[in-house]
């Protein structure tokens, strides 16, 4: 009996650590804006119609990059996500993010891209793109955030699971097919 109280009180604090955790969650979501966002740490905001990205910890600019989004067809999602984990290098394929299996399409592609931060489970990411010689002039990926690869490279030196990326003014619904 005693054993059943303990793991019901154990099982009482995770309930209110994880409604604690969604309540700050759904402030940041609700647009409480970047001032009070920075506040919980790492927070980037990317802006697609000035082409930047800010990256603030604990509410100081410590970097800004120049940005590329979805190109028409693929907008990037427009709103808060929360990086997911990172990978040194990503292969990405159109069949994988349901584009595309046929090689002839124009939306074929096959790649690895390099310095990956995901946002999302369904293919988001921030990633370093060298084919991509016009980032922040015209928007040309499959959705996900194009960065120079230095650019990249510091970005996901910096990031850490958890941490707030705000995506504005992109247009893409959350959850459609993302890709480079």
């Amino acid at each position: 009996m005693v054993h059943q109280r303990q793991v019901s009180r154990s099982h009482v604090r995770e309930a209110a650590r994880l409604v604690l955790a969604g309540a700050l969650a759904a402030a940041l979501t609700l647009g409480t804006g970047p001032a009070r966002a920075a506040s919980a740490g790492h927070v980037s905001t990317l802006d697609a119609a000035t082409h930047q990205m800010t990256v603030t910890d604990d509410g100081r600019t410590v970097m800004t990059f120049t940005a590329g989004f979805g190109k028409p067809g693929f907008r990037t999602p427009t709103g808060t996500f929360h990086v997911l984990d990172k990978d040194a290098a990503v292969r990405m394929t159109s069949c994988s993010a349901n584009i595309t299996c046929d090689p002839h399409d124009p939306n074929y592609y096959d790649l690895v891209a390099h310095w990956a931060v995901r946002l999302t489970d369904s293919g988001l990411f921030v990633h370093a793109a060298p084919w991509d010689p016009a980032i922040g002039q015209v928007d040309s990926s499959h959705g996900c955030i194009h960065l120079s690869t230095e650019d990249a490279r510091r970005f996901y030196d910096f990031s850490r699971a958890g941490d707030t990326v705000i995506i504005k003014n992109a247009g893409g619904l959350t959850g459609g097919p993302s890709g480079p």
